[in-house]
């Protein structure tokens, strides 16, 4: 009796090869995916801390007839009194323990605090405060092309919180013009969604302090005028 042979069934090298190239393109999808999904997670939950941040800041005003200070050596109390008034603005971390807000974003970073200095001082601010030269904190959708620009989203802040997000767009070159802005240490300030362009990357995100919200609420709780 003759015995037929049959074939070894099997993956050949080739098929195994197509099938592995195919599972880690699925792998690298679904992980790019959740990288992206955890991302946004973080930039929402940033979001909340920075309103929450803003509320507080609104509270210690409404207590203390003035804004804090900003931390300046690191040990999220604020150090008072601002050694800058009127004319120009107070830089440094978040004074976060004096505020009892959390003082880092999702990515472990600290927060940035900056007050114009006409908000900062003693005996406290009254409806016709307004900084001078410098301390005009103005906010710009884009860098602004000279100093002299009034900030096209909002003009005579006083004072406002930001995060670096995630990445420091200006370790590297091509640097961004925007990210640069909000490092520099003047009274400039830029806001806008992310974008990824080279040269005009930014993923900053920041919260500023209405003047007219800021007096509306001092007014309602019988604090100003």
């Amino acid at each position: 009796m003759n015995k037929q042979h049959i074939p070894a069934q099997g993956f050949t090298l080739i098929e195994l090869a197509i099938v592995m190239v195919i599972v880690s393109l699925l792998l690298g999808g679904l992980l790019g995916s959740l990288s992206s999904q955890r991302e946004q997670q973080r930039r929402s939950d940033n979001q909340k801390l920075l309103r929450q941040v803003n509320d507080a800041l609104i509270g210690f005003a409404t207590v203390n007839g003035r804004l804090p200070c900003p931390d300046t050596n690191g040990n999220g109390l604020e150090n008072a009194p601002c050694p800058q008034l009127s004319s120009n603005i107070n830089n440094g971390a978040l004074p976060y323990a004096t505020l009892g807000v959390t003082g880092t974003d999702p990515w472990g970073n600290p927060l940035i605090y900056t007050v114009n200095g006409a908000f900062s001082g003693n005996p406290g601010f009254n409806l016709a405060t307004r900084g001078t030269a410098n301390g005009i904190l103005r906010v710009f959708s884009t860098a602004p092309a000279n100093c002299n620009t009034p900030g096209d989203m909002a003009e005579n802040v006083p004072a406002l919180v930001w995060s670096g997000a995630k990445r420091d767009y200006t370790l590297n070159p091509p640097l961004s013009a925007d990210e640069l802005e909000n490092r520099d240490n003047d009274n400039y300030f830029v806001s806008h969604d992310y974008n990824a362009v080279a040269g005009r990357e930014f993923d900053d995100q920041i919260i500023w302090l209405s003047a007219n919200i800021l007096f509306n609420r001092m007014v309602s709780a019988g604090v100003l005028p």
